[in-house]
């Protein structure tokens, strides 16, 4: 079979000597997988998956190489996003699923319909097989933070594999440097010292301090000042939501502050763009977003295209009066699950196909394809030609590898000096951050079916608190009949009975 050579996960590999790494390597019939997987025949596989934009129609050289490393024969289904969710939920209900399934998360964990498929023992537990010694089998799975598995157990077991990992924390603060040399200003290192660096740097309409889409785009300052990201529970069981607690009125006070000031565009909740778009704009001084945004040489090119002066710095979580302005990720927003008829036998192969999948040789495989098919090296330049784009090839990208905060193919051109100090930063927000989602694996159908209704003029009311048509008194009032409504008391039992159940 064909070997693809196995980088170390912990090394940050230079793209050329990766890829020419990569492409040095030679057939090989005493690979370590191939010779366990060609002991027996090719394994068939159905797998349903999200496709982003237009995906391989089969037969490709990249997905050759896939089930020669995997002895597997693979048959993907790939559903187009804008309607990937119906098509699940037509499977789920009619049981015609594939044999490995690409299953979104949300939150709590699983919706409805899949909750009912798991109960309806629709889908393999895998706890077994991805728990303890028989975790390490699969050494690429097994390098996810154990976070992230934490957040795979749901109702005591584990479902699913997580797929587009990402790091459990690793959301901070970037700000433009440049601005703060130009003032004479010290480099924030508390909520307050970047409070004062945003209202003394803003210059409205030129120049706004922080970017904004909505008032969660700043949710990591929520999160120093109330101690809570998203729902509290006490050692009772007892739940609270963060928004509605009394605290959570600093964080819009604070908002509010930056809005009379001129620090926070007078429209931002209809500005066009993401907040990482509005910041690459070169008019904003910051913005709160993923760690290692701001390492990656696109972004900074296109923020120096419209700001030639500019020098981002990411920050280290910054101090509040309970917490960091930082937040936990769940690690993984779609997880694998497997079909119940799949036979037990052929469970751990099935694995060892994922985990394959999860390995940053496949990564570079799936970024690059195959030189001479789909990419020259020329002059330590990597090439990619039509026939990567027209065989869909980018589509097999779906683990970048952000889950060790610093393996991210996306960061292989990153400055090292910049992408030594994004290593400090994220290795930082681990040691401080200590928030959790205790709501996230637990099942409440309350939860599920009636949140939306409940919270739909959350967003509204809270806007319009910052922007100063809605008063203290009339957010108080509007808070206290949630909490006290039948729903939100359901909820809130219900996610007890569930988290005494299964802590």
């Amino acid at each position: 079979m064909i070997r693809i050579c196995v980088f170390r996960k912990s090394a940050v590999l230079p793209l050329v000597s990766a890829v020419a790494a990569l492409s040095a390597c030679s057939l090989s019939p005493d690979s370590s997988n191939g010779g366990k997987a060609n002991a027996s025949p090719p394994l068939e596989v159905s797998w349903m998956n999200i496709a982003y934009g237009a995906p391989p129609p089969g037969g490709d050289a990249v997905g050759q190489r896939i089930e020669a490393e995997t002895n597997t024969k693979i048959s993907w289904q790939w559903v187009p996003l804008n309607g990937y969710k119906e098509r699940l939920n037509v499977a789920l209900n009619t049981g015609d699923l594939a044999d490995i399934t690409q299953v979104p998360t949300s939150n709590p964990i699983y919706e409805t319909a899949t909750n009912e498929a798991i109960q309806a023992g629709v889908f393999h537990d895998l706890t077994p097989y991805l728990t303890g010694d028989n975790l390490r089998k699969y050494p690429n799975l097994a390098a996810y933070p154990s976070s992230i598995w934490d957040n795979m157990v749901y109702n005591g077991k584990i479902w699913g594999i997580p797929r587009h990992p990402n790091p459990p924390i690793f959301t901070t603060v970037h700000i433009r440097k440049d601005l703060l040399d130009r003032e004479g200003l010290p480099v924030p290192t508390t909520w307050e010292e970047l409070t004062d660096a945003l209202l003394r740097l803003s210059n409205p309409p030129d120049l706004y301090g922080l970017a904004m889409k909505s008032t969660s785009s700043a949710d990591v300052i929520a999160n120093a000042i109330t101690g809570i990201q998203n729902w509290d529970v006490d050692g009772e069981g007892n739940f609270r939501y963060r928004d509605f607690m009394p605290a959570f009125k600093i964080y819009l006070r604070w908002l509010k502050q930056l809005y009379d000031a001129g620090a926070i565009h007078p429209e931002f909740p209809i500005v066009e763009g993401s907040e990482t778009d509005l910041f690459k704009t070169g008019k904003y001084v910051a913005v709160a977003a993923n760690t290692h945004m701001f390492t990656i040489p696109d972004w900074l090119e296109k923020l120096k295209e419209n700001a030639p002066e500019a020098d981002v710095l990411t920050l280290k979580v910054l101090q509040g009066p309970q917490g960091y302005a930082t937040s936990m990720a769940t690690g993984s927003w779609t997880n694998l699950m497997i079909d119940s008829r799949v036979p037990e036998a052929d469970i751990p192969r099935l694995l060892e196909l994922i985990d394959f999948t999860s390995s940053p040789v496949y990564q570079r495989l799936a970024l690059y394809g195959i030189e001479g098919v789909h990419y020259e090296l020329k002059n330590g330049v990597i090439e990619r030609n039509d026939k990567y784009r027209n065989e869909g090839i980018e589509a097999y990208t779906w683990n970048d590898g952000t889950y060790t905060g610093a393996d991210n193919y996306l960061l292989w051109d990153a400055d090292p000096v910049r992408l030594q100090w994004y290593k400090e930063v994220f290795e930082d927000s681990q040691l401080k951050s200590t928030y959790s989602n205790p709501a996230y694996n637990l099942y409440s159908p309350s939860l599920v079916d009636k949140w939306g209704d409940l919270t739909r003029d959350l967003e509204r009311n809270k806007v319009k608190f910052v922007m100063g048509v809605l008063s203290e008194e009339d957010w108080d009032q509007y808070v206290n009949r949630l909490v006290s409504s039948a729903d939100y008391v359901q909820i809130a039992d219900e996610l007890k009975n569930a988290y005494l159940k299964y802590k």
